[in-house]
């Protein structure tokens, strides 16, 4: 493992590879991610996946936006299997004030040019004729949600790094991270 660095990653989960990949892709290689166990070992192997639109500010629906574009691509691009699968959304609404939200988020979103609508009861029953619909008084619908296996795409961004020149360590606790006088950090 190298000892200077221009930037350390503690962690190796979906966080910690994404940052690691992305600086990678910037050109900065100079990086190691140090992960205490196995990439995916903490809460990333058993987080749902779900990739939406369901976005209530503009930098939050720019960040979803990305990553719907970047993550069907990604598994091409590295050899990892991501399992990316592009299935639409849902999203029910039950009371007025549900509806109202709903509303603002697809203006956030159709915004940013994000194809969705807000659709009612009929439209739901044709697309997805199994729901029960008792209550239901609309539902946010779009076309480009999707979901990914988080652990494959972690170990996606993971191989993509390494590609680009940047470091992984694993099986190796940081115990402590400590600033030094001349504004670096040393981590133990």
């Amino acid at each position: 493992m190298r000892t200077h660095v221009q930037v350390v990653i503690v962690g190796g989960g979906i966080m910690g590879s994404s940052l690691l990949y992305h600086l990678a892709k910037e050109g900065w290689t100079d990086c190691v991610l140090v992960e205490k166990a196995e990439l995916t070992s903490g809460s990333t192997w058993h987080a749902a996946g779900l990739i939406a639109h369901l976005s209530s500010s503009m930098s939050l629906a720019k960040i979803t936006s990305y990553g719907i574009d970047l993550l069907p691509k990604l598994e091409a691009e590295t050899g990892q299997s991501v399992s990316w699968h592009g299935c639409g959304g849902l999203y029910l609404a039950f009371t007025d004030d549900e509806v109202d939200w709903l509303t603002y988020i697809v203006s956030v979103c159709r915004g940013l040019g994000h194809p969705m609508d807000i659709i009612g009861p009929d439209e739901i029953a044709k697309l997805f004729p199994f729901y029960d619909l008792d209550g239901v008084k609309a539902a946010h619908h779009t076309v480009d949600d999707g979901h990914v296996d988080p652990a494959g795409s972690c170990l996606a961004f993971a191989a993509g790094a390494r590609k680009m020149g940047a470091e992984i360590v694993q099986s190796n606790r940081v115990t402590n991270i400590e600033a030094l006088p001349g504004g670096e950090w040393r981590v133990v």
